[in-house]
């Protein structure tokens, strides 16, 4: 897509603006021109703007030589071990790799994949519009019936990726893009996307709040992106944010909002049952379910679905999950859920005075029984007649 041409553009290295036809920053003397190191095709890249930048990686909107407008991923590399910046670099190349292989209309398209003066970049389909995390804390709980077109949109993508044998891993609504013209959908973030193994053992990552019990164990199939897309509409239905909540809580959309169809609350809380196999068998069935009209599609050959044991998935430890990234490695703006300041004090202090009345109450049960039973001379004045007159009472019955 071709705009106006730019004002100005930033520097790669200090992110000051520079005239638009700079070659290197007036400031830093970094070199402007991306993909211009070691070219990886015959696009050139610079950087307009700053879109989101978290602890490890960043978006900025760009533009090629023809004026073409991109998103431009940089994965930030401010790692302490060489371990954790060796398993970002393949998180990194492996969402490259997967992108260029999709071709569907809901994930964005990737044009270059390149190093450049030691920096690591992706570009793709810049996407104007909004994701549903912005929306959902802009308005509060969405329309159902806008959640629901929405929610087709999302069973459509993650059936194609269950149909290529990938798991998402990483549904949640700051993953999912609204394009402003025609209110498309777009599934960003495939860092964490990975292969189904059945009941092998990968790597423990993803969004609390939104990872189903069996992610906690490194054990995924398609039925974990069916919890985590049900956990992402409850969210949106109800305005009520799983990242703030006990994990795996999810009280009936029903009662939080009596507006909301039966089908739709009763599509959720089959979606969001502990046991995976207590679950929809397929995106597919969760699409129909959520949708009165669909007729049912024939399930995709390519995923057969082995069962998480049970036992397992039930009795699952809440350790703290790694945070999901986005397009880079781990933490990204796009990967991680937003919880505001004041959200979190008023958490804490809600569970801090329940942990206080807690104690109040068993403190006063247990002076009551010393009280009654040893009858201690202090106490005397004051529980000597109470006690009397209960015994008295006990007598007479």
């Amino acid at each position: 897509m071709a705009n106006a041409e730019a004002t100005s553009i930033l520097c790669p290295q200090c992110h000051k603006q520079n005239v638009p036809h700079a070659r290197f920053c007036q400031y830093c003397g970094h070199d402007m021109i991306l993909n211009n190191d070691a070219p990886s095709d015959e696009r050139r890249y610079v950087i307009t703007r700053v879109v989101k930048q978290g602890g490890q990686g960043a978006v900025y909107e760009g533009r090629d030589q023809a004026g073409r407008v991109y998103a431009i991923k940089e994965m930030l590399d401010r790692f302490n071990e060489a371990r954790e910046r060796a398993e970002a670099l393949a998180r990194f190349h492996a969402e490259a790799q997967l992108l260029q292989g999709f071709n569907h209309p809901s994930i964005p398209r990737v044009y270059s994949y390149f190093r450049d003066e030691g920096r690591h970049y992706l570009t793709m389909d810049f996407i104007y519009g909004d994701d549903l995390q912005e929306l959902v804390e802009r308005h509060g709980r969405l329309p159902e019936a806008q959640v629901l077109t929405w929610a087709d949109q999302i069973c459509a993508v993650l059936t194609y990726l269950h149909g290529k044998g990938l798991i998402y891993r990483d549904m949640k609504p700051s993953n999912v893009m609204i394009e402003r013209s025609g209110g498309a959908i777009k599934l960003v973030d495939f860092g964490i996307t990975t292969l189904f193994r059945g009941n092998e053992r990968d790597s423990q990552v993803g969004t609390p709040g939104y990872a189903p019990p069996e992610q906690y164990q490194g054990l995924v199939t398609p039925q974990s992106d069916i919890y985590a897309l049900g956990a992402t509409l409850h969210h949106l239905l109800t305005g009520r944010d799983p990242t703030e909540q006990l994990p795996f809580s999810f009280p009936s959309a029903q009662q939080l909002e009596p507006s909301l169809s039966r089908r739709t609350n009763d599509a959720l809380e089959r979606a969001l049952q502990k046991v995976p196999q207590n679950r929809f068998a397929t995106m597919e069935d969760l699409r129909v379910a959520l949708n009165a009209q669909r007729q049912p599609q024939p399930h995709p050959a390519q995923v057969r679905v082995a069962p998480v044991p049970a036992a397992a998935a039930a009795q699952v430890a809440v350790p703290p999950l790694p945070q999901a990234q986005t397009s880079p490695p781990p933490p990204q703006k796009r990967p991680v859920a937003r919880r505001g300041p004041m959200a979190a004090i008023r958490s804490c202090l809600a569970h801090l005075v329940r942990l206080v009345l807690t104690l109040l109450a068993i403190a006063t049960i247990a002076t009551g029984g010393y009280i009654y039973a040893a009858r201690p001379a202090w106490a005397e004045p004051f529980a000597g007649p109470v006690i009397e007159l209960i015994q008295r009472a006990m007598e007479e019955n």
